[in-house]
């Protein structure tokens, strides 16, 4: 006798259609999903770079991909590439709800940060999808506006120095003294490479002539945070030669020699560096001619400086960097920066803005090594040189202007030329150079840069 079993005779009537299957994720969240999966690798090594390890960024994106979804959830679209004001807070809110309460606060700010980290980096690898406004707002909010003031380029002014304090100022500068010292040391030429750098042998007297004991040696691997020493430490005096394999390994040379290049003194030919068309002019008597090659070549070495040469990707220009641009205009002000509340920011990447605390370490970096050159002073505050006021809102419109993306006329919104034209529009703020008789014009000493952009 066969054995009985409770199995119904007709199987079809009870087909796995009958269990209650998971809900679909609407195409959209996929193939939003796929876009993060995409960037994976990329936004890794960018993390790597700067904030932490692999671990890390790959929880970052998970974070990311839980935003998504809870976005779609609650407004029926999502984007993987950009963020709407629209729906994210509630979109936030309702992750860090699904907490245990006493670290929902916490996760919310947790959260603003991950998202803040990841729209930086779609907005620097050229994946931000959005306008340049709208990843301002965003970046404003996920940061709750924590460096608001340093978006805005507070105005200053140019002390009013005779050509006869103007010479004497320059001269006592050690950027100038090194300037002539490398000048002098390149005399009528000298040989360069097929890349147009100093050969490897003449690196040592090269970088002698600007201050720097290096020893140029194939395959060495370049000082390692040597270009802008930390501003804790004192004096900067090394303790032994620099190994370098190219003179860009020796920071102070390379900043000079740089700026010497892009202000003419020095022309780079195909096998030679010569001097350049505007060389005669540094040594000229005539005090006019020495005073404006010294503000164009000052100009330049502060273009330098004020480039975030970090936010350069595949084949984007670099931009400006805004936390120093703000520094070196409030140190030419009556209410200079701090050194401490620099300092402040510099460590605060723990609990605060990691995007802000990194700017605030690299501009503390660059404010010592500027010190150094003497166009900054470091004691309770960052002032700079009265000298160099002059040259640093041409500095800093330069590099906006050159910024990818950039459209010439936007900058006359935000680039003043305060001397007496009439810049006023329907909006107040209109064209510099446009003729009429300006009304509340500032001194034609005020600079007023304005890059909301």
């Amino acid at each position: 006798m066969g054995k009985k079993t409770n199995r119904p005779k007709n199987k079809g009537s009870r087909h796995l259609s009958a269990v209650p299957s998971a809900p679909r994720m609407p195409l959209q969240l996929v193939l939003n999903h796929r876009v993060v999966d995409s960037l994976t690798g990329d936004f890794v090594r960018w993390y790597e770079g700067s904030f932490g390890d692999a671990s890390d960024a790959l929880d970052c994106l998970e974070v990311v991909k839980l935003f998504i979804t809870t976005t779609h959830a609650l407004t029926d679209r999502s984007s993987a590439t950009t963020l709407e004001l629209a729906g994210l807070e509630d979109a936030a809110e309702t992750i860090a709800g699904t907490l245990i309460e006493n670290d929902g606060e916490d996760a919310l700010d947790d959260l603003y940060d991950t998202l803040h980290v990841y729209v930086d980096y779609l907005k620097e690898s050229g994946h931000w999808s959005g306008t340049d406004a709208e990843y301002v707002d965003i970046h404003a909010f996920l940061t709750d506006e924590s460096i608001s003031d340093f978006q805005r380029i507070p105005d200053f002014q140019v002390p009013e120095l005779s050509d006869q304090e103007q010479d004497q100022a320059f001269a006592g500068l050690p950027l100038m003294q090194k300037a002539t010292s490398l000048l002098e040391w390149i005399g009528a030429g000298k040989e360069v490479t097929s890349t147009g750098v100093l050969r490897l042998k003449d690196v040592a007297t090269a970088a002698a002539a600007v201050g720097i004991h290096a020893v140029g040696k194939r395959a060495a691997k370049g000082p390692m945070g040597v270009a802008f020493r930390d501003a804790g430490e004192e004096g900067g005096h090394q303790e032994s030669p620099l190994e370098v394999g190219t003179m860009h390994d020796v920071p102070v040379l390379s900043d000079v020699w740089a700026a010497l290049v892009r202000s003419g003194i020095i022309t780079i030919g195909s096998t030679r560096a010569t001097p350049g068309p505007e060389a005669g002019l540094w040594s000229r008597q005539d005090v006019a001619d020495r005073l404006g090659i010294r503000r164009e070549f000052t100009t330049a070495f502060l273009a330098d400086a004020v480039t975030d040469t970090d936010s350069g990707w595949s084949g984007q220009l670099p931009e400006l960097d805004g936390v120093l641009a703000v520094i070196l205009a409030k140190g030419a002000t009556a209410e200079p920066m701090e050194v401490e509340e620099l300092t402040e920011l510099a460590t605060n990447g723990d609990t605060g803005d990691i995007f802000l605390a990194f700017s605030a370490l690299r501009a503390r970096s660059k404010l010592a090594a500027l010190a150094d050159f003497g166009l900054v002073r470091v004691d309770s505050h960052y002032t700079v040189a009265p000298v160099v006021v002059q040259s640093l809102a041409p500095a800093i419109a330069e590099v906006l202007l050159s910024e990818e993306g950039y459209d010439p006329e936007e900058f006359e919104d935000f680039l003043i030329a305060a001397e007496g034209e009439d810049v006023s529009d329907d909006d107040g703020m209109g064209t510099a150079g446009s003729g009429s008789p300006r009304v509340n014009a500032p001194p034609s000493n005020v600079i007023q840069l304005h890059p909301d952009k």
